[in-house]
């Protein structure tokens, strides 16, 4: 993390622009490197082809050459992410077909390591050619500034997942450069309150529930339900503590990244929470997958059926387990079905209360999906959270004693604070001896927790 800090605050000790964006490049990069210097030249190969891409798209006039151009970076980009992401995925699916048959024969497995970051920057990098394709964006000169866009370190490994036309022109612009006080004091609050709402809430959460999830078969109800509402508690800090410090990160060298979460545990309607909750995914999905199906154009039963599709795609994105899909056509169903409701001016639920409970309470039951190995699991993890069986198992013996009470008030106050608290957007953050304080109070609790935090989840991702 000061690895970062130190990166972004590095281009204002370089006084020409130019050199500048070069070191910034250069740092994200290395940044990436760090990680894995090999998959570092897969990330540079989407770059490159993209850019290029771009400029040939925007100069050719033939549709069928067009079409051609844009089907080569689709096809190029979708092999690369799906051979490393869904390979053995796609390999274990037909061997197990082939088993139920009573096939012996089976496919080999790979021991493929997952680039990271690589379902965000090919995101991102795809979507610049297909608004080149769409005449709704032009293709941009500078191969230096287009590169350090799509491998700009702050969002570069889970986000926000940022278009051209907003981070390119901010690159471009010399004011960008120049050191901004407003800005940096901003960006280092935005990167405290994430840096805490994920060592201070998710991680301490994680102690609890991690025990309780890794033993579901022997778990009690208690225990089963603690886990699911631990779990919605601890994915929300998590990643939105991430995008919070991405956007601080951002601020220090004056980039504006765009608001990732808005309290989605607010909603009321799944509608509402997708427009709340990983808010730059739910746009890239409907802009360049829901509305390339055909959005709402080709009639009411398309309609469902493109919603329902998007978000089977969309879970799938997350991660190559069936537990994705079923998370994806749980909420792409109910999108649909309160699409019908809309559309017949059908209210099922009047109440405003209810329908945040029972809003909440899919939520909940759709993450249990998204956070278990497999259907199997997660039908048992359910099981215990709904089916009593006669009587009602109120023990807690797999959650560690010495985290439980902390369990109990971190999940009330993370509850609390996500649905009633200002969001981190909301908050002005004005310089002052109180506000600073805060700030440095809360950055030297998370330093006592170095070194026992986990990785962000979305890093899976």
């Amino acid at each position: 993390m000061g690895v970062q800090i130190k990166l972004g605050s590095g281009t204002y000790l370089i006084g020409n622009k130019r050199f500048q964006l070069i070191f910034l490049f250069s740092a994200s990069l290395f940044f990436y490197a760090y990680w894995s210097h090999t998959h570092v030249f897969l990330l540079l190969f989407t770059v490159v082809l993209d850019f290029y891409i771009g400029q040939l798209l925007f100069k050719c006039q033939d549709d069928r050459k067009r079409k051609a151009l844009l089907l080569t970076s689709v096809i190029a980009n979708l092999s690369v992410l799906g051979f490393f992401k869904y390979y053995n995925f796609f390999i274990g699916s037909v061997n197990g077909a082939l088993s139920y048959f009573g096939s012996n024969t089976g496919l080999p497995h790979l021991d493929l390591v997952l680039p990271i970051g690589i379902s965000f920057y090919t995101f991102q990098s795809m979507s610049y050619v297909i608004d080149v394709y769409r005449r709704s964006a032009s293709s941009h000169g500078s191969l230096l500034e287009f590169s350090s866009y799509v491998t700009l370190f702050p969002h570069q490994i889970s986000g926000p997942l940022v278009r051209h036309n907003t981070i390119v022109p901010q690159l471009e612009s010399a004011k960008t450069y120049i050191f901004s006080n407003s800005n940096f004091w901003k960006g280092i609050c935005f990167f405290v309150f994430g840096l805490s709402k994920k060592m201070l809430i998710a991680d301490r959460v994680a102690e609890a529930i991690d025990p309780i999830i890794a033993n579901i078969p022997v778990a009690s109800n208690l225990e089963a339900f603690f886990a699911m509402l631990g779990y919605t508690v601890q994915l929300y800090f998590d990643f939105s503590g991430y995008s919070d410090m991405a956007v601080g990160l951002g601020l220090m060298m004056n980039i504006q990244f765009p608001a990732n979460f808005n309290s989605p545990y607010k909603s009321r309607s799944i509608t509402e929470f997708w427009k709340r909750w990983h808010i730059t995914l739910s746009s890239w999905l409907r802009d360049y997958l829901y509305i390339s199906l055909g959005g709402n154009r080709k009639g009411t039963l398309f309609t469902y059926r493109n919603l329902l599709l998007t978000m089977a795609i969309g879970g799938l994105w997350h991660g190559a387990n069936w537990t994705f899909v079923v998370w994806g056509v749980m909420h792409g169903g109910a999108l649909a079905l309160e699409r019908l409701c809309k559309d017949r001016n059908i209210d099922l639920i009047k109440f405003s209360p209810l329908k945040w409970a029972f809003t909440f309470l899919f939520i909940s039951v759709a993450w249990v999906f998204f956070r278990a190995n497999s259907l199997h699991d997660a039908s048992m993890w359910l099981t215990k959270v709904f089916s009593w069986q006669g009587s009602y198992d109120t023990g807690i013996t797999l959650m560690p004693i010495k985290y439980r009470d902390k369990f109990y008030a971190i999940c009330l106050i993370g509850l609390v604070s996500s649905m009633w608290a200002k969001n981190t957007w909301e908050m002005k953050f004005k310089p002052s001896l109180s506000m600073a304080g805060i700030v440095a109070l809360l950055f030297v609790i998370c330093l006592m927790y170095m070194g026992e935090q986990s990785p962000f989840l979305y890093f899976q991702f």
